[in-house]
């Protein structure tokens, strides 16, 4: 990606953190690529104008899928449960840090385009709110969303189902599927104990604020002997 490309990219990224300029009760994540090459609305978006380019006569199908995971963090973003407060305090940090602003942004854009899955780009917004939440710091923010990066969809059911199980995040080799802990242990989600696997915070973490978007989320806290 020439810097040219990237630093318009990168600025729609920024405007529509600060201020949407698209439809918020349309469920992008839902939409077929075909609906960016057949509605001229969808194609005039400033944030798909500055993703998608034109291949002979064509939008590039890689540049359409990365607009369609921005535009779905973005809108999960905006429809979250951050206060406006929170909300506030982010966009005055947002615009007057710009250290922090560029690396937010890249961020974003980075870790959208790596995402196969568009549920990817659902969670990665949850974790960011959390985050603004005050729920961790922005460098546990961009740890677990190295884990997001390198996990399997799969984990997600392993997850849940350890979640709610008797034994919260405790679990044999072979339950809730074939080696399901094999797919969180891959991304450093939990430590292996013989035949048994324990999800470790970085997973309940992952769990609570990215997966089930609880961004108020407060762990239990621990009994001290």
């Amino acid at each position: 990606m020439m810097n040219t490309e990237k630093n318009k990219i990168e600025k729609a990224v920024e405007d529509g953190l600060s201020k949407p300029a698209f439809d918020l009760t349309q469920d992008y994540a839902e939409l077929g690529l075909d609906s960016f090459l057949d509605n001229p609305a969808l194609k005039e978006l400033p944030l798909v104008k500055s993703i998608v380019g034109v291949v002979r006569g064509g939008m590039a199908i890689r540049e359409i899928w990365l607009a369609k995971k921005l535009l779905t963090f973005l809108s999960e973003f905006h429809n979250g449960k951050l206060t406006e407060e929170r909300k506030q305090e982010f966009l005055t940090k947002f615009r007057e840090d710009t250290k922090y602003r560029v690396s937010v942004v890249e961020h974003v854009v980075v870790l959208n385009d790596r995402f196969i899955s568009v549920e990817k780009s659902k969670i990665l917004a949850n974790l960011f709110q959390a985050h603004i939440n005050g729920k961790f710091v922005w460098e546990a923010f961009c740890q677990l969303s190295e884990c997001l990066d390198t996990l399997h969809t799969r984990a997600f059911a392993v997850l849940h189902n350890s979640a709610n199980s008797d034994d919260p995040f405790h679990f044999k080799t072979h339950d809730y599927d074939v080696d399901g802990g094999g797919v969180l242990f891959s991304a450093g989600l939990c430590i292996v104990h013989g035949n048994h696997y324990s999800v470790n915070a970085y997973g309940q973490y992952l769990y609570y604020y990215g997966i089930k978007g609880d961004i108020d989320f407060t762990f239990p806290k621990q009994e001290s002997n």
